[in-house]
Parts: structure tokens; C-alpha cells; sequence
């Protein structure tokens, strides 16, 4: 077990801090307010243990040793703070021109990233934090609890009017985040490109592709996403595939499905024969990744199956969401 210095017993220290505050705030506060003050044994336990673990990283001194039973708690909040604070930094980010300013708010965000990765917590699996809907019905859970963003009304990709525009995303993502983690459900998020897209239209010509192949290919990927979730047209031969409730499996299967029907197409009156290469993130309800990264991270995935060979699904998986451990069908 590695020992602590001061300066990363007191990062953590203040990372439980700030954690034990949120989950008092929309865990206990909200149990003890439809409960009529009954706390569950289940949270009283885990305050309990938050506020141990806040005093084992009090220690002065010089070198600080956690408690390994104490790791798996650790990690889940160094994972609900890591989204949090990479949440608060996205629009200083965006805002932001000077590269130093870039620097100095990405060395923020990497403190948590260094710590996920440090023998101290590589190898502990993320406590499973108690949720409202474990002891409040799903109803009264979403009643008690802010409401979703709400999904927008829809827009569609100027050019075709097939898809959905590409600016849905990012807040239709918020939107499901939220319902799903409300019932302990997963989803999924996928980057889908067209292999050899440029070749096909130096081949046929743009307009002869919009017409021929791509209207169809659209109609194709619409029809089947229609009632399993959204998809979004990103560009030219790139899309975007959000997957509410769908595990793992789920998606794999599902995306899976559409290499096939895309592979068995044939487009009108041509020889046309596309393939699909697809990047899927897993996103759990304890997530530490952003809505932004996450799109990240399934675009990552896409290059990564490109790069493996035409046709091939990377997916990435809970708890580390890593591409290049990924596997790969």
C-alpha cells in the first residue's frame, strides 16, 4: 500500500470533502425530506465512512497510509469529483486563447487523472455509491430530484432532413445521463464512419452520391435506429449513435446488426458496396467522463477500429473507459 505525502492526502482530503457535501445534499437531505427523517442503515454507514476517511487523510504526518478497505470508496469519489470539476473547467476552456491558461486548467483535471492511474488506485474497483431510487420508488425519486434537461424539439440535417442535426446531441446526452442513471441503466454513445467514403465520391461524383448512396444509406440508419434511440448526421460520411438503456452487450448486438444490413445494401442502380467502421463508449451510471469527452472517447474508439481494419466495432467498457484496452469485433 503506498504511503500519501501532505500535498496529495490534502488533494484528497479536500476531493471528500467536497463529495460527502454533494451526497449529503442530494442523497440524505432528500431521503431524510420524504422519509420523515428515517436514514436508511446502508447511507448512515457510508457518512460514516466518508467522514473516517476524511480524518485518515487529516493526519500530520509527514507520510499518510489509507485504509485499503478504504480504496474502493476512494475511487468513486475521485471519480464523481474528476466529472464535476471537468464539467466546471469545459467553458473556461472553450473561452479560453492562451495556451498557458490552457495549461494551467488542464493540469487541474489532470490531478485526477494521475491519481485514478497511481498504484494507489489502478487496481480498487469503484465503490457502488446508494442511490434515492434504492429506497424511494422511481417516481418519487425523479419528483425529488431536479428535473432532466428536457429533450428538445427536433431538428434535422439541413441537407437531407433525415437525420438529426448534429447540435441535439450534446443535450439530448444530458438528457438520458439523468433519466438512465435514475434506474441504475447504462447507454451508449457511437461514432460511425463510412469506409473509403472520398474514393466512392471521386468515383461517382458528390451529387451523384447524395442521390444514389448517401439518401439511401441515411434512410437505412434512421430505420434502424427508429425507436432504439437517435441518430445524428456529424458530416459527410461521419454519424453519431446515442443508445439509451443498452448495456454493452445490447449495444454490441445492436451495432452489430447494422454493420450487416449496411454490408447486405445495394444502391440504386450502382456497385456501390459500403462498409462501416464504429467506435462505441459504454457510459454507466457512475461515469466519470464529461458528455464532450464522451463523444471524445467514441470518436477515438472509430479511429481506432479504422485503424484495425474496414468493418470493425471498438467498443469501450466501464470502469476505464480505455481505447486502447478496448476490445475490438
Amino acid at each position: 500500500m503506498p504511503d500519501l505525502k501532505r500535498g496529495e492526502a490534502k488533494f484528497l482530503h479536500d476531493s471528500v470533502t467536497s463529495f460527502s457535501a454533494g451526497f449529503d445534499r442530494g442523497v440524505v437531505e432528500v431521503l431524510a425530506k420524504e422519509l420523515r427523517g428515517v436514514e436508511p442503515a446502508i447511507v448512515r454507514e457510508l457518512r460514516e465512512q466518508l467522514q473516517l476517511l476524511i480524518r485518515q487523510l487529516e493526519s500530520r504526518q509527514s507520510t499518510i497510509r489509507v485504509h485499503e478497505a478504504m480504496l474502493p470508496l476512494l475511487k468513486r469519489v475521485v471519480f464523481s469529483e474528476r466529472r464535476r470539476v471537468a464539467e466546471e473547467l469545459e467553458h473556461p476552456m472553450a473561452k479560453a486563447t492562451d495556451p498557458t491558461v490552457h495549461g494551467t486548467l488542464g493540469r487541474e483535471l489532470k490531478r485526477y487523472d494521475d491519481v485514478l492511474t497511481s498504484p494507489l488506485l489502478s487496481e480498487a474497483r469503484p465503490l457502488r455509491m446508494p442511490r434515492l431510487t434504492d429506497f424511494l420508488s422511481i417516481r418519487y425519486a425523479a419528483e425529488a430530484t431536479k428535473d432532466a434537461p428536457p429533450l428538445r424539439t427536433r431538428v434535422y440535417d439541413e441537407k437531407f432532413h433525415v437525420l438529426e442535426a448534429p447540435a441535439l446531441f450534446l443535450p439530448d446526452l444530458a438528457h438520458y445521463r439523468h433519466e438512465c442513471a435514475l434506474r441504475g441503466a447504462d447507454l451508449a454513445v457511437a461514432f460511425v464512419d463510412i469506409d473509403d467514403f472520398k474514393a466512392v465520391n471521386a468515383k461517382l461524383t458528390e451529387t451523384v452520391v447524395d442521390k444514389k448512396v448517401l439518401g439511401p444509406f441515411l434512410e437505412l440508419l434512421e430505420a434502424w435506429v427508429f425507436s432504439h434511440g437517435h441518430a445524428y448526421r456529424f458530416g459527410g460520411d461521419e454519424y453519431v449513435v446515442l443508445l439509451p438503456n443498452a448495456t454493452a452487450n445490447l449495444a454490441t448486438a445492436l451495432l452489430d446488426d447494422l454493420r450487416q444490413r449496411i454490408a447486405r445494401s445495394r444502391f440504386r442502380s450502382t456497385e456501390v458496396r459500403l462498409s462501416i467502421s464504429t467506435g462505441a463508449v459504454i457510459v454507466d451510471p457512475d461515469c466519470y467522463l464529461t458528455d464532450r469527452e464522451i463523444l471524445g472517447r467514441a470518436n477515438a474508439a472509430k479511429a481506432k477500429a479504422k485503424a484495425v481494419r474496414k468493418g470493425a466495432l471498438v467498443v469501450c467498457e466501464p470502469p476505464a473507459w480505455d481505447v486502447d484496452a478496448a476490445r475490438v469485433g
